[in-house]
């Protein structure tokens, strides 16, 4: 074909071809203020059938030269020369039908008929393009051994077989058109041989040796000493008739310089066809007659014969099996051979140079892309990128006819979807795909020096249409938008992959890295998108005003969080993943300096000096306004309200932060935030209190009873207070201010507000209660709904309390006071939040107690009387008969109490009322005359009765309020006043013994002695040893001590006399070291209470002996009695014991006894009880 037609005057840039254009709509640079709006607030529910935004609204555009007419007809006429002249077998995906081929070019090309037959008969009349063949030997295997060593020294000489010539071969007496007379016949080599050396075919590289193609036989390079040989040699043969020509190779084992070789290089000086067929059998008859001359030859390895014919367009690479000389013979090995056909022109310039087939193939690949998008009803992002067969065909067989290389179809492909993309957006895993192919078949030599250029030109425009996408990704990939942001993900992955390629680095050296790159264009996207927002929120509204002022930051502000939202959820997983980039990181540092700088900015035009006043010193004002500001002025409110959306907005912003790591988080501005505000927190506490003292006047006003399905009884004044106190900490909770030390004197003010209130509260219902006739003495008592219900009341507001602690951080305030004063090393005093609140509890708990407390007053004449009916009942009457009216008049009144009382209140309904009986009880005990102990068993029966009553098996009172001092006491005394006097008496010694093991003061000095019972004689052995620091009781200063040893009670021992030791003169350590034995039978020392009494008196010869102290030890814990056995006192050890005195008590066993004066045995033992004590010091 006619060099024009292949050349054209354009540049290397991009190109846009006119009658193909795909036609898009354009738009400013600035999208609208509503799509941007909607593509950053709306919710998280993202559209997957709405399309994404068109990108080339946000791209630049590209002035990509147009195909002139003359050019776009030379190229089509190049595409009907291409399939006029289609060479190879097709393939699968291919057609095979030229005639569809036309149809395809003409519809894609948009060619009229008439226009296509004038075209193709231009194409008609030119030259047709010659035939070659690309072959290249890959490598061979298994071969035979013809050397001594056992290995050979392979080679190869191949050409091209006309069929005519080839049958005048075949005819010849040898089965190989270059093999030997015998395969097998000795040898005798001289590989060493400098001739050798000297001859032109030696080893040669894997590159291709001539550019020229050889006419006739070409040979490879000797692999010496191998069965595998590698040669990877490309050779190029013209074809006379592709249909009918044939690809011949021998394999020879080298062992001369001339023979074969030889033969061949003189091939070139045949002329014609005819001359090849014959000098084929000449270079066969040459190697055969060097044996018989004796100089070594070339032993033959096989061959094989390859029809053209049978070669698919897109070539192949295969094993052949060798061949034998004859059909008889066999030969070992197979040889590898990459075959592909080509087309060239004689045109005048070098083989390899192809660059306007290069760029023809581009604009072919261009129209197709075209002619395809347009017949894409879904649009061209759906588009998957595939072409039909017929464009596949034909782009095919303009590749192996232009001899373009698959790099350079690689490239080609790339530079046209790339330069189609800058058009309308395409799929970007298709772009994808395409880098990765590209990648994978480029190599350092590949291109020329005007490919690369084209190629970085190309990488050049994507890149930059890829980060003017991201400068307005907001737009053009909004996160509500699941297809956009599926386009934004392959874009990434596009650039990632476009910076990791060998051929991207090689063409484009002095590219910027891309994390840099990217990071600069995101952070000129927040810049260029926070002046857009801002300036938008400001548009509609009267910079003169304070609401509008604050209304467009806080319009700004949560605008702001909206789209870090979406950049933590959506962007920043996407940037970190794929390119590494802390998408998030980049964009909030920017917009949170400039968004700190505008609001503080605002705040100080609008409020002066007010935005720096301190909280301490705000908070100091609000006493001074409480009179000031009317009750209900709506502008502060509004004003109030609106300050605090802001600080609420600006809060979520700065919770961000989270996400930076640490060492950036101080750096940060907006995290002082909070201070710009702390003359609004008295704005916003004065309102909360005036609103709450309000709420509660008007929910007392407006009280209304509710009934409930469990029965309890309360007002709507409790549910609004509650809920009033609710809102005032669910305050605290949102203002989350983040320094706590800071916030103390806040919490404090907090605290005293709702604390107040409480009380304001529980004062009101009290009053409520008084005004209605609860406090009259006069009159009949009765239990009320009225009365219910306001005890509910003040209990469920004073519930609402307790969550306080938590809600305002009373722990977390007071660590961080520690915390500050252990940094400062100063003391810091605790926080009194604790007991405002404790003080505000008590309060109410004594308005709940004072009216419970009523209750029990006005119902205690009556449990008075019943208790004093069960006293007096007949001694025949039992407890559960005596008690029953009592029983009954509690029963009916606190029926009443548990329906319509809260848990709590009636808690404390029935411990009143339990002690007011237990007062009851120890009044008759203590008051009435004495009684026979059946009557105080009855007392002791019902005291246990009530118990049952009042804990209601654990519905009722909580056992733990009712096992309460008084009912210890209560019960401890009826228990001794029930026994006999006998019983009454063991108890008192019991009790004694129990005195002696608790007593540990030596004041009295003490006592050793030694005790053992010995079981087999039933005697009771007792050792006094001596006495320390007895009690000085003569007016010297010294004391006559001796001991007396008895056993008790009296009544368990009446035959056992007492005994006494010798008296020891003036002395207050006395030693004794005397010995008594007693007959006691071992029953009677293992009774409770049963005691061995040592008592230590002064002789006196005078006046009485004086009492010194006395010593305790029970009986059954004497070895012996405890089933011990002693053998003797050596085995003992000695026990000293500590001396006591009595005391003088109101109540135990010795007074009950003193009450039994018509009893005679315990009238002896008060009168001995009472001598005793009325003897100690």
């Amino acid at each position: 074909m006619e060099t024009s037609l292949r050349t054209s005057q354009r540049c290397h840039g991009g190109r846009k071809i006119s009658d193909c254009e795909q036609q898009t709509s354009s738009s400013s640079d600035q999208a609208s203020d509503e799509e941007e709006i909607s593509s950053i607030t709306e919710g998280d529910d993202r559209d997957t059938t709405k399309p994404p935004p068109l990108e080339v609204q946000f791209a630049p555009k590209h002035n990509l030269p147009q195909l002139s007419k003359k050019e776009f007809e030379l190229l089509y006429v190049e595409v009907l020369y291409t399939i006029k002249h289609k060479i190879g077998i097709t393939i699968g995906g291919h057609l095979s039908f030229i005639q569809d081929l036309y149809l395809y070019a003409q519809e894609a090309f948009n060619v009229s008929p008439e226009d296509h037959a004038r075209l193709m008969a231009k194409a008609t009349k030119e030259k047709p393009p010659i035939v070659i063949l690309k072959a290249t030997v890959l490598k061979a295997k298994n071969l035979e051994a013809k050397d001594a060593d056992g290995f050979s020294d392979p080679y190869c000489m191949l050409g091209i077989m006309p069929v005519r010539g080839l049958q005048g071969v075949e005819s010849s007496e040898s089965g190989s058109l270059l093999s030997s007379d015998d395969e097998n016949s000795p040898k005798v080599k001289d590989k060493n041989s400098g001739a050798f050396k000297r001859f032109s075919v030696k080893k040669k590289s894997s590159a291709v040796r001539d550019l020229l193609p050889a006419k006739y036989i070409q040979t490879t390079s000797v692999i010496p000493n191998s069965l595998n040989p590698v040669w990877n040699e490309k050779f190029r043969f013209d074809l006379e008739d592709v249909n009918t020509d044939r690809l011949h190779l021998d394999i020879w084992d080298h062992d001369d310089e001339f023979s074969v070789i030889e033969a061949a290089k003189k091939l070139n000086e045949v002329q014609g066809i005819k001359g090849l067929g014959r000098y084929f059998k000449q270079v066969a008859q040459s190697a055969r007659t060097s044996r018989t001359s004796g100089n070594s030859i070339d032993d033959f390895l096989g061959c094989l014969n390859v029809p053209l014919a049978d070669i698919p367009s897109s070539g192949h690479e295969k094993w052949y099996k060798l061949e034998g000389r004859s059909a008889k013979s066999s030969v070992d090995g197979e040889i590898k051979l990459r075959l592909a056909l080509g087309t060239r022109e004689d045109r005048g310039i070098a083989e390899d140079d192809n660059w306007t087939d290069v760029r023809q193939h581009e604009d072919l690949m261009c129209i197709f892309i075209d002619h395809e998008v347009r017949k894409c009803k879904e649009g061209s992002y759906r588009w998957n990128g595939e072409l039909p067969q017929a464009a596949q065909t034909i782009i095919h067989q303009h590749a192996i006819q232009g001899d373009v290389t698959p790099t350079q179809q690689a490239v080609c492909r790339w530079m046209a979807y790339s330069r189609k993309h800058l058009e309308y957006p395409l799929d970007y895993q298709v772009l994808l795909t395409l880098l990765q192919e590209l990648d994978a078949v480029w190599e350092p030599t590949s291109l020329s020096r005007e490919e690369e250029e084209c190629l970085a030109e190309s990488f050049t425009r994507f890149i930059g249409h890829c980060t003017a996408l991201i400068q307005r990704q907001r737009e053009v990939f909004p996160t509500t938008n699941r297809q956009a942001m599926a386009r934004l993900e392959g874009m990434l992955r596009c650039l990632a992959a476009l910076y990791g390629m060998e051929v991207f680095k090689r063409t484009c050296p002095f590219q910027q890295e891309l994390h840099p790159q990217v990071t600069n264009i995101i952070k000129k996207s927040a810049t260029e998108w926070y002046e857009r927002t801002s300036t938008r929120c400001r548009k509609h509204m009267s910079p003169d005003t304070e609401e509008d002022v604050i209304n467009s930051l806080l319009e700004l502000t949560n605008q702001l969080n909206a789209d870090m939202h979406h950049a933590i959820i959506f962007y920043t997983k996407l940037y970190e993943q794929i390119l590494n980039v802390q998408y998030f990181r980049i964009t909030y540092q920017i917009v949170e300096r400039m968004l700190a700088t505008e609001v503080y900015a605002a705040l100080k035009d609008e409020f002066g000096d007010e935005v720096s006043t301190t909280l301490k010193d705000s908070l100091s004002r609000i006493s001074q306004q409480d009179s000031e500001i009317p009750e209900a002025n709506s502008i502060v409110i509004e004003m109030g309200t609106q300050l605090f959306e802001l600080y609420l907005a600006l809060q979520e912003f700065c919770k961000f932060k989270e996400h930076l790591p640490n060492s950036l988080k101080k750096e940060l501005a907006i995290c002082q935030f909070y201070k710009w505000f702390t003359f609004a927190v008295q704005k916003w506490l004065h309102i909360a209190k005036k609103r709450a003292l309000q709420r509660i006047h008007k929910a007392v006003e407006l009280d209304k009873t509710v009934d409930i399905k469990s029965g309890v009884k309360y007002s709507t004044s409790s549910v609004d207070v509650c809920c009033c106190f609710s809102q005032m900490t669910e305050f605290w909770r949102n203002l989350d201010w983040p320094d706590l030390i800071d916030a103390l004197p806040m919490a404090r003010k907090l605290t005293e507000d709702v604390c107040n209130g409480a009380v304001l509260y529980a004062d009101l219902m009290h009053e409520k209660l008084r005004s209605a006739g609860y406090y009259d003495e006069e009159g009949q008592f009765d239990i009320t709904e009225q009365l219910c219900i306001t005890i509910n009341n003040i209990e469920q507001v004073r519930r609402s309390l307790m969550p306080m602690p938590e809600v305002l951080q009373f722990n977390e305030i007071q660590t961080a006071l520690d915390n500050h004063a252990a940094a400062s090393g100063k003391h810091r005093p605790k926080h009194d939040l604790s007991k405002i609140l404790a003080q505000a509890d008590g309060d109410m708990v004594s308005k709940i107690t004072n009216v419970v407390d009523r209750v029990s007053d006005k119902m205690r004449a009556d449990i008075k009387k019943d208790v004093f009916h069960l006293n007096w009942a007949p001694e025949a009457v039992p407890a559960d008969d005596a008690i029953g009216d009592l029983l009954e008049y509690l029963d009916n009144n606190l029926l009443v109490l548990n329906t319509n009382l809260l848990k709590a209140n009636f808690d404390r309904i029935l411990e009143s009322i339990w002690i007011e009986c237990l007062e009851e009880f120890k009044e008759a005990l203590d008051m009435e005359e004495p009684k026979p102990p059946v009557f105080y068993q009855r007392m002791y029966d019902a005291i246990g009765l009530l118990v049952q009553f009042f804990n209601a098996n654990d519905k009722g009172l909580p056992m733990q309020n009712i096992l309460c001092p008084l009912y210890q006491e209560l019960r401890d005394e009826l228990g001794l006043h029930k026994l006999d006097t006998p019983s009454l008496i063991e108890a008192f010694y019991d009790g004694k013994l129990k005195e002696q093991r608790e007593w540990t003061s030596t004041e009295f000095g003490t006592l050793s002695v030694r005790v053992w019972y010995k079981r087999d004689t039933r005697t009771l052995l007792v050792e006094v040893l001596h006495a320390k620091d007895v009690i000085p009781l003569d007016a010297n200063g010294l004391s006559d001590p001796y001991v007396v040893v008895s056993f008790c009670p009296e009544h368990m021992f009446q035959s056992v006399p007492t005994q006494t030791t010798k008296i020891v003169k003036k002395t207050l350590n006395p030693e004794f070291d005397e010995s008594f034995e007693f007959n006691v039978p071992l029953t009677q020392c293992q009774k409770k209470g049963a005691a061995l009494v040592f008592t230590v008196m002064d002789h006196d010869y005078v006046f009485q002996n004086d009492f010194a102290g006395e010593v305790f030890m029970a009986l059954s814990d004497i070895p012996g009695v405890d089933g011990v056995e002693v053998s003797g006192y050596e085995a003992l050890s000695v026990v000293t014991l500590p001396l006591t005195q009595p005391c003088k008590k109101k109540s135990g066993a010795l007074a009950v006894l003193a009450k039994r004066t018509w009893d005679k045995t315990a009238q002896d033992l008060v009168k001995l009880r009472t001598r005793v004590q009325d003897q100690s010091t």
